[in-house]
């Protein structure tokens, strides 16, 4: 079973960024979504025996200059991922596609549009930002099944949801 923590606009808070992956064990991969893309190459600790996988946010220059993809597309365990920073982005969704992965928003959010699951992790960028608490996401996924949990900072799950093959 891989385990994913799913942060976004962090924002340069290291300390939020720190706390949320240090709530969680067994992490077996990283997505970032944005703002601000180096955020995880400040913390080279939590990344040993984990893979990174990033997109940048719409200030970044690499996605300015285009030199950075701003989508990124990660297939684990038999599910098809698509990450990007801002939703906008996707000007067309693989049928393949299982799961969107967004920010941008530094809203908390889970809708299912034609089958496909849009999940934002809302944001780390302060204990609160636009009115809204500082969150996260958690997936525990294998073959047939994903356990999504969302949570406040402190690790307290807020709401699970579960997918099935």
């Amino acid at each position: 079973m891989k385990k994913i923590i799913i942060l976004s606009d962090t924002h340069g808070n290291q300390k939020l960024l720190r706390q949320a992956i240090t709530n969680e064990t067994r992490i077996t991969h990283i997505f970032h979504l944005g703002d601000n893309y180096g955020d995880m190459d400040e913390n080279p600790d939590l990344l040993e025996n984990k893979k990174l996988i990033k997109v940048p946010g719409i200030f970044h220059a690499g996605y300015i200059d285009g030199s950075i993809p701003a989508i990124q597309e990660i297939s684990l365990s038999g599910w098809n991922f698509l990450l990007v920073h801002n939703v906008n982005d996707l000007k067309k969704i693989s049928t393949h596609t299982n799961l969107v992965l967004f920010g941008h928003t530094h809203n908390l959010s889970f809708e299912t549009i034609n089958k496909i699951q849009y999940l934002n992790p809302g944001h780390l960028k302060s204990k609160k930002d636009r009115k809204r608490k500082a969150t996260y996401i958690v997936i525990d996924i294998s073959a047939k099944v994903i356990q999504i949990h969302f949570k406040r900072i402190n690790g307290k799950i807020i709401k699970s949801e579960i997918i099935k093959k």
